[in-house]
């Protein structure tokens, strides 16, 4: 029986690839890079943290400038964080699921690769009215996803077992997360990656629609 559950934020409960991808555009034009307008290449950029992302999307032969890595990273975030809900807005149905957790008493927590401060603001706009226990996204010296620490974290701050949480997600970084962590790995399949992704690394669930997503937590609830 689950007694809480811990949701990625990008892909899986908002939709935020097109701001992503607007701050990190933005962010090459500044440094006079070339910019990328398929949104795919950020689709497969994201996932694995800020920094990665500004990686992935620099030019090859910069990428290993460290120094210039950071530089391009402060850019970025400062261009997220002012510009962050332009055209994110939560998937339809997830406040279904939301308003489902919450009619049962289990507890809604959120844990983001995405760095803290736009992981707990997007959380506050959008998902207040449910009243989220733990909110993370990535914090200096807590290893990010798939590392099973934060989620662990979350499981005793909740005083709640591991295998009594359901990990949602929809990428393999999160699947992993779920998996490393002993908690139940539920893969959606509206967001950034493909169920091939997803099963390969270990899903026991998936949910094609959030209305699909409350019937196997309806199962896992009892």
């Amino acid at each position: 029986m689950i007694k809480a559950v811990i949701f990625d934020l990008d892909g899986t409960i908002l939709y935020t690839l097109s701001d992503l991808a607007n701050a990190m555009n933005k962010m090459l034009s500044e440094f006079g890079y070339p910019e990328h307008s398929d949104l795919n290449i950020h689709r497969l950029a994201i996932g694995t943290g800020a920094r990665n992302y500004v990686k992935k999307c620099m030019p090859e032969a910069v990428r290993e400038d460290e120094a210039q890595v950071d530089r391009c990273l402060e850019a970025y975030r400062r261009i997220y964080d002012a510009a962050s809900s332009v055209e994110t807005k939560p998937y339809d149905g997830i406040y279904d699921v939301m308003a489902f957790l919450s009619e049962n008493n289990i507890a809604i927590n959120v844990l983001s690769n995405k760095p803290d401060s736009p992981t707990k603001a997007l959380v506050e706009t959008w998902f207040s009215d449910f009243s989220p226990k733990c909110v993370f996204g990535e914090r200096a010296g807590i290893k990010r996803k798939p590392d099973p620490e934060a989620p662990l974290e979350i499981a005793r701050t909740l005083g709640v077992e591991p295998s009594e949480i359901a990990f949602i997600g929809d990428s393999d970084v999160d699947i992993k997360t779920g998996v490393n962590a002993g908690m139940v790995p539920i893969g959606v399949l509206w967001g950034y990656r493909d169920k091939e992704v997803l099963e390969e690394s270990g899903a026991a669930y998936f949910a094609k629609t959030p209305e699909a997503l409350i019937e196997i937590l309806k199962e896992l609830a009892q």
